[in-house]
This record gives C-alpha cells, structure tokens and sequence, in this order.
C-alpha cells in the first residue's frame, strides 16, 4: 500500500467536477464549502480556478481532502472519484450514497455529506483535522495499519471478474436444477443412526464455482462447529485465497484462513456483506434441517 505524501498545496481540498448538470447539490454544497472558508482547488470543467491537465491521483496526494462528489446519491452508488481518494491518501468528503460508510475503509475515514445543512458541521471538522495533525493521521491510520476486514472482503470481489461471477451464477442454478432431476445421483444429504443425524453440507469460496463436503453432527450443529469445519476442510486442501496475487503485497497477510463470512449460496453480495446474519444457533439449525444439502459460500480475508 502507497504511503501518504506530505500536503503541500495550500488549499484544503481538491475537486475534479465536469458534470454541471448533476442531479443532486453537489455544486451547491461545494459553493457552501467555499462560503465557510474551505479554499478549494478545483480541476474539473465547474468552478474551474486551477489546469485539468493533470494526473488526478498523483495531483490528490499532495492535498489534506479530496471532494468525491458523485452525481447521484443512490445507495451503492459509488465510483472512481471515491477510490481513488483512497488511494490517493486523502480523506475523501462525499456528496453520493447514504450508505458510503460500507464503502469506509475505517471508522471515520470519510467525510459525509448528506444534506447541504451538513456542510457546516463538515467544514468545521475539516478544519480540525487540518489543524490537528494527530487526529488528521488517525483518520488515515488504515493506510498505515491496513483496512478493516468489511472493507477487504468488499473489493477483494473484484478479484473475479463480474463477467465471471454472473459465470459462476448461471452455473449454479443450471447444476441445481439438475439436482433436482429424479434421475440425477448424488450422495445422501444426511444419516440417521438413533438419536443422532449427520448432515452433509457443501461450502465453496466467494467466486469458485465447484463444492467441497463438510459434515456436521445434530448434536453440535452451531455456527462455532460450521467455521470450523469449514476452515478444517479448507486447510486440508493447502488452500490458497482466490484473491491471493490480487491484493497489495502489504496486505496479503500469511497463510493462515481467516473466516470473515458464511452464507447460503444464491444471496446476493448486498445481503451477505451486510444483511445477512444467522440469528443464533437455532436459527443455523432450523435452515440446515430445511434445506438438505445446504450450500453455503465462504468469505475469506
């Protein structure tokens, strides 16, 4: 990962906006910025004051905040501008979605605004974190220490290209319905031998396609034995991350799994990021019971 660069344009932020017909108020709150004293160095086609020809991540790194202001707020609707923020080692202030903080790589690593009453509070944050180098540094500690896993298991997804997950998502609906073909043979989904029954389960890494097999006791069906048995499995296999040779070498990490989510196949990654939660052991029950078979896919980081 790139260290951070030294700031040393004299102006706050930097903005690169040609779209002067967006839909939302990004140029509203970036004439409110400019009213609450944020000098601000634009490079786009709007409130142009500085030369576009620029490279726009190496000219972001020399300022203290980059405003990443998309030209819609709808939920997950996040581009470049955002990320290369990021990458940039600024702090990005946004004008987009309500829920750019899944996007965070850290708590309190971007600035959000998201009504145009908030440019105030924001300006005056802004300001604080100028002034203050300690607080300014925390807010940029993840490029230091690393992003959060929530952050890492959102863009590790671009490991497998979409073409290829929608791929993989084809795939698995065509072998289901395979499955479910009377004359199709596959190994018992579960063995009942008195009181206790062994369910066979099938678990695969987030953008792979083929099934391992995993077996899981009634009398200890709990998401602690499921982790388990998934990483036991995996670690059988010497198994290496689907995203291995695609992240920064910084962090790659060792070879040692780590879990960061378990889901039912078919959910969609909005749900498993970030809605999806079994409620507690009996609710890891009730689906297995109800579901032979079960498929889930795995998250790793």
């Amino acid at each position: 990962m790139a260290p951070v660069q030294p700031k040393t344009e004299s102006a706050l932020a930097a903005a690169f906006i040609s779209n002067c017909g967006a839909r939302n108020f990004r140029l509203q709150a970036l004439e409110a910025l400019e009213k609450a004293n944020i000098k601000i160095d634009s490079y786009g086609g709007c409130h142009r004051n500085r030369d576009g020809r620029v490279d726009k991540v190496q000219t972001l790194k020399r300022y203290k905040f980059s405003f990443a202001f998309e030209n819609s707020n709808e939920e997950d609707y996040v581009t470049e501008k955002f990320f290369q923020s990021l990458v940039a080692g600024t702090i990005p202030v946004v004008v987009g979605p309500p829920n750019i903080q899944d996007f965070a790589p850290s708590p309190g690593s971007v600035l959000y605004i998201k009504e145009l009453k908030d440019v105030d509070s924001v300006a005056k944050r802004m300001k604080y974190l100028a002034e203050n180098s300690d607080a300014y540094n925390q807010s940029l500690r993840w490029k230091y220490e690393g992003p959060s896993d929530s952050f890492k298991a959102l863009v590790d997804m671009a490991a497998v290209h979409s073409s290829c997950r929608l791929c993989i998502h084809l795939a698995t609906q065509i072998r289901e319905k395979e499955e479910k073909n009377p004359g199709f043979q596959k190994r018992p989904c579960k063995c009942t031998r008195g009181l206790e029954t062994v369910y066979h389960l099938y678990v695969r890494e987030r953008g792979r396609f083929e099934m391992e097999s995993i077996f899981l006791r009634s009398g200890n069906l709990t998401l602690e034995t499921l982790e388990s048995a998934v990483l036991t499995k995996f670690k059988s296999l010497k198994h290496v991350p689907i995203w291995k040779q695609e992240r920064p070498e910084s962090i790659r990490g060792g070879d040692e799994l780590k879990i960061y989510r378990i889901y039912p196949v078919g959910m969609t990654q909005r749900q498993a990021l970030y809605t999806f939660r079994f409620n507690g052991d009996a609710d890891l029950q009730s689906h297995v019971e109800s579901n032979p078979c079960t498929k889930f896919e795995v998250i790793f980081v």
